[in-house]
C-alpha cells in the first residue's frame, strides 16, 4: 500500500486522471440510462 501511495504521489496526474475517467464513464451511463427510458416511453405514447 504504501509503494502506490508513492507512486499517486510523485504521479498525481494519473489519479487525476482516473477520477476524470470515472466521472464521465458515470455520465456516459446515466445518459444511456435516460436514452433508454425515453426511447421506451415514446413507444409507449405512440400506442396510444
Amino acid at each position: 500500500m504504501d509503494s502506490l501511495y508513492n507512486f499517486l504521489n510523485t504521479h498525481a496526474y494519473y489519479g487525476l486522471l482516473a477520477i476524470i475517467l470515472i466521472i464521465w464513464a458515470g455520465i456516459f451511463l446515466y445518459v444511456q440510462n435516460i436514452r433508454k427510458k425515453v426511447t421506451q416511453l415514446q413507444k409507449n405514447s405512440s400506442r396510444d
